[in-house]
């Protein structure tokens, strides 16, 4: 996981899933979204989105990401778990509080209160 490739896979996943694209165009989402593990300073791989649509896929560059909006940690483990199982909102809830997935930028409070933005949150990890 985390790999160049792994990352511009997810991408074209993301942009071919109308439930992906859809309510967050319709939300106007723009955002730089980092994924990585918790054990490391940086996130391996970022995602840019303008208006819903994955518009660049990549590695981490600090130098084009000092300021992500999202930045989504775990440790590997948590994270194949997520890819095989997927993640619903009590789940969530429980991986948030226990700090098993941790947000290191973004407002987790803000977007699950957003349908247009929590369901597409979701989805993300059924697409890993």
């Amino acid at each position: 996981m985390f790999s160049k490739e792994w990352v511009e896979k997810l991408a074209a996943r993301w942009n071919s899933d109308p439930d992906m694209v859809e309510p967050l165009a319709k939300a106007r989402f723009n955002s730089k979204i980092g994924f990585g593990y918790s054990e490391f300073a940086d996130p391996s791989v970022v995602l840019e989105v303008a208006e819903g649509k994955v518009v660049w896929a990549g590695t981490f560059d600090p130098a084009r990401h000092s300021n992500l909006d999202w930045d989504l940690r775990a440790n590997p483990e948590q994270w194949v778990k997520w890819r095989q199982e997927g993640l619903g909102f009590m789940a969530l809830g429980v991986a948030v509080s226990s700090k098993q997935l941790e947000f290191r930028a973004g407002d987790y409070r803000k977007m699950i209160r957003n349908p247009d933005l929590a369901a597409p949150f979701l989805r993300v990890f059924t697409l890993l």
